[in-house]
């Protein structure tokens, strides 16, 4: 029922509205936990598409997933860290990260791609210069400003990400060139009550 659908996203992915259902489950079977709950603390068209305003929201919060909409096609696609994100500039080390399809211009099935195994060193790039950025040289480079047309946000896919589909760097969007509509990152959820309760513990 239509009650049931509200009540799953409700439980899965918390404050968005760029998820649908099936997608919030598929992204949990890429993450390998079929019930864990996120919850948003960056939206772009909310907060700002900036990098300044990316790192104020989303540095220093543990793994985050990035749920990216391109501005031509609506088309869904984006990247999951185990690290924080942060300013201090550099390449970091994630085994556990990956990118993601949902939906795309071929119409290829949700679809996640692992780091190729020497290149786990090259998972994520940061600086505080940028938004969220993905591999070496980047498979998906999120640039400030990057819902402007000259952003030089761009997708080099596959660099460091296995692409499994043969399609490389026109999958995402079909063009190398990313122009977002908008950009939802969730951390893991947490559940204030127990954080409460450790609170008045101290007392």
């Amino acid at each position: 029922t239509k009650t049931d659908v509200t009540v799953n996203q409700q439980q899965l992915f918390t404050g968005g509205n760029l998820l649908r259902s099936e997608h919030q489950r598929k992204l949990n079977v890429f993450y390998d936990k079929p019930n864990q709950k996120w919850e948003l603390i960056y939206k772009g068209t909310r907060d700002g598409f900036s990098a300044e305003n990316f790192h104020r929201f989303c540095d220093d919060k543990g793994p985050t997933m990035t749920v990216l909409q391109a501005k031509i096609g609506d088309y869904l696609f984006g990247g999951f860290t185990s690290r924080s994100w942060s300013i201090e500039s550099g390449y970091k080390n994630d085994t556990k990260a990956f990118l993601f399809t949902l939906t795309n211009p071929d119409d290829k099935e949700p679809t996640k791609f692992s780091p190729k195994k020497d290149q786990t060193g090259y998972a994520v790039y940061h600086s505080s210069s940028y938004g969220p950025l993905f591999g070496y040289g980047y498979d998906i480079g999120i640039y400030s400003m990057a819902n402007k047309t000259d952003s030089g946000s761009y997708t080099s896919f596959p660099s460091t990400y296995e692409d499994t589909t043969g399609i490389g760097k026109l999958l995402f969007t079909g063009s190398s060139n990313l122009q977002l509509k908008d950009i939802e990152v969730y951390k893991i959820y947490c559940d204030d009550s127990s954080v409460t309760g450790r609170k008045f513990s101290l007392k």
